[in-house]
């Protein structure tokens, strides 16, 4: 089941959070830069891994050069569990190469604002079970969210290929 593709127009706000390396993170810092924010967690069974595999191959598929201009974000539903440690060691068996690959997370008070900001539900079951969006947000240069996919397993495809389209608008 592939993720379904909207079109959008949101202006993301600036936040600052913690990174999987414990430094701060700062949204603002990717100005000029295309951005690819997932929301994920680690203890997920089933969704958070799909989408996290499809990044993965987004990734792969950016060449040096587009990666100067592109920086992938993995931000936490479970800040409870989701320590820099934990995300460290989950990005880590995805593969992920942390030159523009950056897992977030903070304090409830600041995801809430956030998740808020990208239009992203997050409800707690128990400890390590969250229901959540499974959203993958692709954010322009100027901080709009431009596309929205919905669900698991965004076409890594097409997930390039929008990044692609952005990138050559400036």
């Amino acid at each position: 089941m592939r993720a379904q593709r909207r079109v959008t127009r949101i202006q993301i706000n600036d936040f600052a959070l913690t990174d999987q390396n414990s430094t701060p993170f700062e949204f603002k810092n990717l100005a000029g830069k295309v951005v690819v924010v997932a929301f994920a967690y680690t203890t997920c069974p089933d969704v958070c891994p799909l989408i996290t595999a499809s990044l993965r191959q987004v990734q792969s598929g950016l060449t040096k050069e587009e990666r100067k201009y592109v920086q992938l974000v993995t931000v936490t539903t479970d800040p409870e569990i989701d320590s820099p440690k934990v995300l460290t060691a989950y990005a880590k068996r995805y593969g992920a190469e942390f030159d523009n690959w950056s897992f977030l997370t903070g304090n409830l008070t600041a995801l809430k604002k956030i998740w808020q900001n990208f239009g992203v539900g997050v409800e707690r079951k128990g400890r390590g079970l969250i229901d959540h969006t499974p959203l993958t947000a692709v954010v322009d240069q100027k901080k709009l969210m431009r596309l929205a996919y919905i669900g698991p397993s965004p076409d890594p495809k097409a997930v390039l290929a929008d990044v692609r389209a952005m990138l050559r608008e400036h």
